[in-house]
């Protein structure tokens, strides 16, 4: 049973990959895990897209430096603030909306607050003051609200905007329940007064696309002053041109550092809270909302990306397999782009890329792992067959030793002592032994010094191939060039044997080309790599037939036509040999041609 399903995941390792992968970032995706790194990717596409031009209807009045110095330290008194709404109002402002928090009286100054509240109800409707949330988990409760006396002539809205994890804040949430009814941002809040509606039919109309949070995700324009700022003490003292103002909408907040109402934001780290209120503002009223695309989209989207990068990147090599991932993880992020640039589309990118690099590491591991044991077992199987370098060229492609038999045009070799019978009867076995190790050590050096591949040793003769397993043109050559060689090889050891007193060998080798079955051969507990077939039985006669000729190499017609031009050779004439019908041209090789 274990076996039956080890060789059941062995066969479904990728598609199992490729659902493990898939699962794997789904379920981590469904936890929110890759939103940190998916923010990333937003702030990094509106870097790309860079600065863009908001409406015109919004301008801001900053508290900044130079109004400080020129004013005093802050908090300013609030009959400031009232002479800044009667300038204001003046010169036509449609919506006055103070980013500045009015929550206590002041005590030292009480005709300070009726000053505001008086200029408050001259501006007829037209100012909204911020509140803020102190308790933010869960529910938000506990707003810290303005004084009674403003409130009565204004309306109000919140000011909270919310960092997520990493501190920069991406979504505003437009509206929340508070007591009995809803509370609005205070950009919502804002845009209730310049457009003359409630501030729940603005929402409607406009279609927000919002969460489950109320929140809309903000489509920044840039860095610090997209908009329009003009500094509050030169407002007052009327050094800006009156028409800056009319019919805007005109926003007080401070930018001074002392104030530290700064946040950050995708572009910049530095960001004056009371610019991000005149975003959202400006994306509403523009109608230019990021709209992130369904998680149905994201889902298949990962699903696909999984199933891709196993099947179709793992066919590929190591190296062009990475190449088209890179290639497709920049296709999908500049399609992300496009959507979030062109079509106000938020895609998500970072879970199906995920997605796709995880199964595609996966499966190229999985394949390293089967790999690298398929090389130990060509290694351990073929390490004595084959040449170093006909292994080098296996193990780059195993598939050069497919299982089962092909039928290729190869070239067999069969070589094999004379009398060697005869010998044994006669000679020391221990000496004998080591001459023929000696003898057949050559042999096989001989034989790969020409990349033969060796099928086997048949006692003490020698059986090799070539053109298989790796394809070689010239297997003919090689064949009849190696025997050559093989009997110089055994004029050397013979010169070395006479002097040490051992008896010479004579060998006999016979060498056939023609079309025969090639593969691995045998059964389960032990395979073998070998040729068969009537061409391979041929070339075992020929070599028998050299006792008949007195020669030492014989080879067949169709070695003979394939070498004719590299080797001398002697006709023999046509021969009746065992197991063919017709008589078979031979040749006697003499040496290699000058």
């Amino acid at each position: 049973m274990i076996a039956y399903l080890k060789e059941k995941i062995q066969k479904n390792a990728v598609p199992i990959i490729a659902i493990g992968a898939g699962f794997f970032v789904l379920f981590t995706w469904s936890l929110g895990w890759w939103q940190s790194l998916e923010n990333k990717t937003l702030d990094y596409r509106f870097k790309i897209r860079g600065h863009v031009k908001p409406v015109s209807d919004i301008v801001i009045v900053t508290a900044d430096e130079e109004s400080i110095k020129a004013l005093g330290r802050w908090p300013w008194t609030r009959s400031v603030h009232a002479r800044l709404v009667d300038r204001l109002t003046k010169l036509g402002a449609k919506a006055i909306i103070f980013d500045i928090l009015f929550t206590e009286p002041e005590v030292e100054h009480p005709a300070a607050d009726r000053a505001f509240a008086a200029a408050l109800r001259r501006a007829a409707g037209r100012v909204v003051l911020n509140n803020f949330f102190q308790n933010l988990s869960g529910k938000l409760t506990d707003p810290l609200m303005p004084i009674a006396p403003l409130l009565k002539h204004s309306r109000t809205g919140f000011a909270n905007s919310f960092a997520e994890t990493d501190g920069i804040v991406r979504w505003q949430k437009l509206f929340t329940d508070y007591e009995d009814g809803i509370m609005p941002h205070l950009s919502v809040a804002g845009l209730s007064v310049f457009l003359g509606k409630p501030f729940v039919e603005i929402i409607k109309e406009a279609g927000i696309p919002m969460n489950g949070y109320n929140e809309m995700l903000i489509n920044f324009y840039g860095g610090y002053d997209c908009f329009p700022y003009y500094s509050y003490y030169k407002v007052l003292n009327g050094d800006i041109s009156d028409n800056r103002f009319q019919n805007k909408i005109v926003l007080v907040g401070g930018t001074a550092t002392a104030l530290f109402d700064q946040t950050a934001v995708p572009f910049i780290h530095v960001f004056p809270g009371v610019e991000v209120h005149a975003t959202v503002m400006s994306n509403i009223l523009r109608g230019e909302f990021l709209r992130p695309w369904p998680k149905p989209f994201t889902f298949l989207l990962i699903v696909a990306c999984a199933f891709l990068s196993a099947f179709l990147l793992s066919s590929m090599s190591p190296l062009w397999g990475g190449v088209s991932a890179l290639s497709i993880l920049a296709g999908y992020f500049f399609a992300t782009y496009f959507l979030f640039a062109a079509r106000f589309v938020y895609a998500e990118f970072m879970a199906p890329a995920a997605s796709l690099t995880f199964s595609y590491v996966g499966t190229l591991f999985y394949k390293y792992i089967v790999e690298e044991k398929e090389k130990r077992h060509i290694k351990k199987t073929f390490g004595q067959y084959l040449s170093p370098r006909v292994m080098e060229q296996v193990l780059s492609d195993p598939g050069y030793l497919k299982l089962g038999g092909q039928k290729q045009n190869l070239t067999v070799l069969f070589s094999d002592i004379r009398n060697f019978t005869t010998m044994t009867e006669a000679s020391d076995s221990v000496e004998l032994v080591s001459q023929l190790n000696e003898y057949l050590s050559k042999m096989v050096e001989v034989v790969f010094r020409h990349d033969g591949t060796l099928d086997k040793f048949i006692g003490d003769a020698v059986m090799a191939i070539w053109g298989a397993p790796i394809p070689q043109n010239d297997h003919a050559r090689r064949a009849v060039h190696c025997a050559i060689d093989m009997l110089e090889e055994l004029d050397k050891l013979n010169a070395k044997w006479k002097a040490e007193g051992r008896s010479p060998l004579e060998i006999g080798i016979g060498v056939n080309t023609g079309d025969m079955i090639v593969g691995n051969m045998g059964s389960k507990e032990k395979m073998e790599y070998t040729v068969i077939g009537d061409n391979v039985n041929l070339g075992s006669r020929l070599e028998g037939l050299n006792k008949e000729y007195g020669t030492h190499i014989i080879i067949s017609d169709a070695t003979y036509q394939a070498v004719r031009d590299m080797v001398e050779a002697r006709h023999l004439g046509d021969v009746k040999v065992k197991g063919k019908t017709k008589a078979v041209e031979v040749y006697a090789v003499l040496g290699k041609k000058a």
